[in-house]
């Protein structure tokens, strides 16, 4: 009896919403507007603390920037993550705009009827989505090829 307690427990609740099984565009949209989101208020903390080491004056901001340029590749990768979450989380925030505030994309108004299909999952919407992933896919890359050329790589 404890065990199909404990089943039936993991099919709802926070624990299926973080397996990505059978999720649709929109859902992994979600998942990764969150994710982007986590991704840049760290970045923001951090940014904080270096304009705070900026401030504290010449010998203080010094130090910083040694810090950050004993990290090698690594202080590049950070910036790579941290370019490509700011497109996403910038152009994802910019279609929700235009369906939440504008209402565009969302196709028309139907009555629902069984089995229920959300209209946020139209034709429109995930031509949005693809389309937002590949510019940002695509300014990505650029970042990446921009980064690179910066080290002297290219």
């Amino acid at each position: 009896m404890g065990e199909d307690k404990k089943e039936k427990r993991y099919k709802t609740g926070l624990l299926r919403s973080l397996w990505p099984y059978n999720f649709n565009a929109e859902r992994y949209s979600y998942t990764l507007h969150r994710i982007t989101g986590v991704i840049l208020a760290l970045y923001l903390i951090a940014h904080v603390f270096e304009i705070y080491h900026f401030a504290l004056g010449p010998v203080a901001w010094e130090q910083t920037i040694a810090l950050l340029g004993s990290l090698g590749i690594w202080e590049k990768i950070g910036l790579w993550i941290i370019a490509g979450s700011a497109l996403y989380h910038g152009a994802n925030g910019l279609r929700l705009i235009l369906n939440e505030v504008f209402g565009m994309l969302l196709g028309k108004p139907v009555l629902p009827e069984y089995p229920y299909t959300p209209t946020s999952l139209s034709r429109n919407q995930k031509i949005a989505i693809y389309v937002i992933l590949a510019i940002v896919i695509a300014l990505w890359i650029w970042a990446g090829l921009y980064l690179l050329e910066g080290l002297g790589i290219i």
